[in-house]
């Protein structure tokens, strides 16, 4: 018997940051708090004789059978209890060794300041979506609005978003950007990147039109010499006389520690006419420290765009994630533009209908869910949360606190090099003296590194560095030493004793040497000022707890946006992935000191495997739109090992399919043809053997989504993957919408040869206001052997790393969002298989539940689909006659899906979030309950849709004003996007718009209270 886990009393739930008793879906047997009496109410009322029933109309053929189950349930376990599942992670983190770090490199390792760990713990920002819906997403927008305009403020830079994954993913999206804006094929960069961001181009950029060409380091000096890179240029035009170069790309401060010279580089970029793309340290730009990027040239006009890592701005090292892209880009009078050819979501300043300022969402007619195939980039959203965590970091920090961290930095770096120039420790040398570092640089020793690096992780209690040998030419052993501020003088004397011991004095050898000091024209001016305002953590918290307040959260209400599954995120998650054990941890320890982030990497590649039915898992990817982009990789390796690499161009993808799908097949390189749906809502069969027919042998494969973005299971699905295998196609299925199937359909059954699954849907892991997301891909035995990024493997007690043996390379820095995946191991183990299984149930049941009695006055979307059993998820609209009067009765709407919009708004005034307007059809509310609500809540939400029937057909005007009760009316997107603003100085203190009615306050109003407050706000409005 499957024992889900319930409320203890025990000393260890009382010890926890919060009281799981006093949150009443946290201690529900698999987070679902409807009681069985309540769910055989609603099976009932559905006409569903038991759980099983619910998929009754899919095929057994597809299913786990009775074996297929037992076999599951062995491998994925039975639900832990609430305080046995904290131990057991506990136990896991243990694992991981955490020793004095000079590691830094690929991830640099600063103090984590004190409010972001209380900005984490405040709801209302980490559970919210992307702010679809601006009027009730404004502690989000505001939050990312700080974000974005201190980073313009350290770096110059007008437009900063906060949507990349990480570095490397940033640095590709630029180069993107650079190929549309100079119409060329070919860029140019410096080796001198980080290797990791390197390899992530390399798996990117392959079978695309976009060649990338590296320009060696120079052995002497450890950086690029301008006259190398011409020399590249030169090459490159010698052996294409039609090629067209798009941008040089080079890092501020390179993989050696070594500061290159961004000026050079940038006026050679302008000669050139190249976009010039700079990987840039936001931390470094701090007062006292490096130049602003805007600044670069002898004109000082800057590079075209910047991008960077920001997850150290605000967290700890994490195993390697979540991480922060930054990217950036001019928008000023000079240059009105090139941001239209950028990547990511921007947030913009604007006004209500009142005249009231707010922020909303600007440009998204560049994005995926509108331009589809034809959009800048397919990611969506992703890295919101994180945006939010470095506004408030960097304010509570302000200028003077990031000031002293580089400097402590930099003094700590410059006691150690000094020591080493003037010959302290025999055998040891700066590898460049002659050229200028922070924070970090490289050593030269006597001897193997790696045999060092082991030798201080042993015996001296050391993480030391990390061996950078085959970063410059020449063959000599080069270690990388990396200071951060969390650096104590202990710390530092432990490394110095390090070097005493293993490189005895040898005082007869001293030189009279100092360490080269950074040239002036690489530094920030003294005289220029930045002005981030430094705020104390009591106030600020206070500050960030009220734009918590401004959102709605799944905590509270149904949260019914579909296709996005916003259920409940386990406080008990969070916990977990904040254990020091977890944290503390850098991704390029050695793996003797990452057991316990292997195990769970591990530990997740083994239980997908189970729940999906499929032979491999990679964990590395980190959003769906970014699973969808792997298996299309995947796909690409597997067809050119086959020697059809050159043929297989083709893509087939669905009509409804959501607009990541056709966004990243352009951006894997695919060509893409579409396929209609039939009357019932489902891929049209006979348009799919046409197509096949036609193009059979250019086809490299089909993605769909499953069941579709109509919410109805694609009972041919398995036929569908048949036809396409036979003609030698794979078939990619998007995992979207998992929540519905999961544990019920066994994927290889249906011929599936490669999958995603969203973690912040299915999974739990909350949304953060757009991110962070993460993923995983399940694969056939086809795709095992290209698996990117490394797999783990279990042998005896000991987790080892391993590369498929023809991977495709890696599609992120290090692992991935790393704590993610401790949050989505939790959750699993909290389940068990038995709850997964019932999970997808009661998501199903519950949407059914609303289905039921909604369709009564709503008709159902797609026409004609009526009788297609619907999932998770449905799609209503207005009857037409509804449509009519809206249309009459309201100024300014003339369409369907300016009308349905409205009604969208009409949902935030119930104190509830609107499920998705418009999409995928234009006329269309799409529902999406999840199985984390009482059949209380879906009573009410019931009861809120009907009212809002009501409400516009009886007194369709109030469409005209709404939302009533959000901190700001309307939103005036149009004037947003026509006059673009978006940062400006952050000043001290920042207002908040108070809710006109708070939603908690809304929820403890009867559905006719608030009608009546709807009604009397609309005309007290026009008076």
């Amino acid at each position: 018997m499957n024992t889900f886990h319930r409320s203890t009393s025990t000393p260890k739930t009382r010890d926890l940051p919060y009281d799981p008793s006093k949150l009443k879906r946290e201690l529900a047997p698999s987070y679902m708090p409807i009681s069985d009496q309540d769910l055989a109410s609603v099976l009932k009322t559905i006409g569903s004789a038991s759980l099983d029933d619910l998929f009754s109309h899919i095929s057994e053929k597809v299913k786990f059978d009775d074996e297929e189950n037992r076999a599951a349930q062995s491998k994925v376990g039975s639900a832990l209890a609430y305080d046995e599942l904290i131990e057991h992670v506990k136990s896991i983190a243990s694992k991981n060794t955490i020793r004095t770090s000079f590691i830094g490199d690929g991830l640099k390792q600063y103090r984590v300041p004190e409010i972001v760990p209380l900005v984490c713990n405040l709801r209302g920002l980490t559970t919210a979506y992307t702010p679809y819906q601006p009027e009730r997403g404004q502690g989000t927008l505001q939050s990312l609005w700080i974000y974005s305009s201190l980073l313009s403020m350290l770096t110059g830079f007008e437009a900063i978003n906060a949507s990349l994954y990480d570095r490397s993913t940033a640095i590709m999206e630029a180069l993107v950007a650079a190929k549309k804006l100079k119409k060329g094929t070919h860029a140019v960069l410096c080796n001198s990147i980080y290797p990791g961001d390197k390899e992530v181009l390399l798996t990117a950029a392959k079978e695309t039109d976009l060649s990338l060409h590296f320009v060696e380091v120079d052995a002497r000096s450890g950086t690029t010499s301008v006259e190398s890179i011409r020399e590249k240029i030169a090459a490159i035009k010698a052996a294409d006389a039609t090629a067209v170069l798009c941008a040089l790309v080079f890092p501020q401060v390179n993989s050696l520690g070594n500061l290159e010279d961004g000026d050079a580089l940038t006026d050679l970029a302008k000669a050139e006419k190249l976009a010039s793309i700079a990987v840039i340290d936001p931390m470094l730009l701090a007062q006292g420290g490096l130049k602003a990027p805007s600044l670069y040239g002898s004109a000082k006009e800057g590079v075209t765009m910047i991008v960077g890592e920001g997850q150290h701005l605000a967290l700890a090292p994490s195993s390697g994630g979540p991480g922060l892209g930054i990217f950036g880009i001019r928008y000023n009078q000079n240059n009105r533009m090139d941001i239209r050819s950028t990547p990511g979501r921007y947030v913009g300043s604007a006004v209500d209908s009142k005249g009231r300022s707010c922020k909303t969402l600007v440009l998204a007619t560049r994005e995926q869910h509108i331009r589809r195939e034809k959009a800048t980039s397919n990611i969506c959203s992703n890295q919101a949360f994180m945006g939010t965590l470095v506004g408030a970091a960097l304010l509570n920090r302000g200028d003077e606190g990031m000031s002293e961290s580089i400097a402590r930095a930099r003094s700590l770096a410059l006691t150690v090099a000094q020591r080493i120039l003037v010959g302290e420790f025999k055998g040891v040398s700066l590898a460049f003296a002659s050229t200028p570092f922070f924070n970090e640089f490289t050593i030269e020793i006597v001897g193997s590194v790696a045999a060092l690096l082991e030798k201080a992780r042993t015996q001296y209690d050391l993480h030391l560095g990390v061996d950078v040998s085959s970063r410059s030419p020449g063959g000599r052993n080069l270690l990388l030493l990396s200071f951060f501020d969390h650096h104590s003088d202990s710390d530092l004397q432990k490394l110095l004793n390090f070097f005493e011991k293993e490189f005895p004095r040898t005082p007869a050898t001293y030189q009279e040497k100092s360490v080269l000091e950074i040239p002036s024209q690489l530094l920030r001016a003294k005289s220029e000022t930045i002005g981030i305002p430094k705020i104390a953590t009591t106030e600020l918290h206070a500050y960030y707890k009220k734009l918590s307040d401004q959102n709605v959260s799944p905590d509270d209400q149904i949260y019914a946006l579909g296709s996005c599954t916003m259920k409940y995120n386990p406080y008990v998650n969070d916990y977990l992935a904040s254990l020091a054990s977890f944290t503390q941890t850098h991704p390029q320890a050695p793996e003797a000191d990452l057991q316990g982030t292997l195990a769970i990497l591990y530990e997740t590649q083994e239980l997908f495997k189970a729940i999906t039915g499929l032979q491999g898992v990679t964990t590395q990817p980190v959003a769906g739109a970014h699973g969808e982009f792997t298996g299309l990789k995947l796909f690409q390796a597997y067809h050119r090992d086959h020697g059809e690499g050159d043929t297989r161009k083709i893509i087939l993808i669905p009509h409804s399919a959501h607009g990541t799908n056709p966004a990243t097949a352009n951006a894997a390189g695919y060509e893409i043809l579409e396929i209609s749906a039939n009357s019932k809502g489902m891929i049209d069969f006979e348009e799919l053997r046409q197509t096949i027919n036609t193009h059979g042998s250019r086809i490299a494969g089909v993605m769909v989504t499953n069941p579709n973005t109509f919410g109805i299971f694609e009972v041919e699905f398995q036929e569908m993957a048949s036809l396409i295998h036979n003609v030698g196609g794979l078939v990619y299925m998007d995992g979207a919408n998992m929540n519905a199937i999961a544990g019920r359909m066994n994927l290889a059954k249906l011929g599936v040869d490669a999958v995603h699954n969203n973690l912040h849907k299915t999974w739990s892991i909350s949304h953060g206001g757009g991110g962070p997301g993460d993923a995983i891909v399940a694969v056939s035995e086809r795709l095992l052997p290209y698996l990117p990024g490394v797999q783990v493997k279990k042998e005896g007690e000991f987790y080892k790393t391993y590369r498929a043996p023809k991977s495709i390379g890696s599609l992120h820095r290090h692992f991935g969002n790393f704590l993610h995946k401790v949050r989505c191991y939790a959750y699993l183990r909290a389940l068990g298989w038995e709850g997964i299984r019932k999970m997808s149930a009661v998501a199903v049941a519950s949407s059914r539940y609303l289905q039921h009695h909604l369709s009564k006055i709503y008709p159902t979307l797609p026409v004609g689909a009526e009788s297609s059993p619907r999932m998770h998820e449905f799609i209503l609209t207005l009857p037409g006659v509804n449509f009519e009067r809206v249309e009459k009765s309201v100024a300014g709407l003339n369409s369907r899906p300016e009308v349905i919009a409205r009604v969208g708004k009409l949902f935030l005034d119930f104190g509830v979030h609107a499920p998705t307007v418009a999409f995928p059809e234009p006329s269309g509310l799409m529902v999406e309950p999840t199985e984390s609500f009482t059949k209380a809540e879906l009573d009410r939400f019931v009861d809120i849709v009907k009212a809002i029937y009501l409400l516009i057909n009886e007194t369709p005007e109030v469409l005209q004003s709404v939302p009533h009760f959000t901190p700001v009316g309307k939103i005036d997107e149009v004037s947003a996007n026509k006059n673009l603003m978006l940062s400006e100085k952050i000043t001290w203190p920042i207002p908040v718009l108070p809710d006109r009615i708070r939603p908690d306050k809304l929820h403890q109003m009867s559905v006719g209270e608030i009608c009546k407050e709807v009604i009397a706000s609309h005309k007290n409005g026009l008076a």
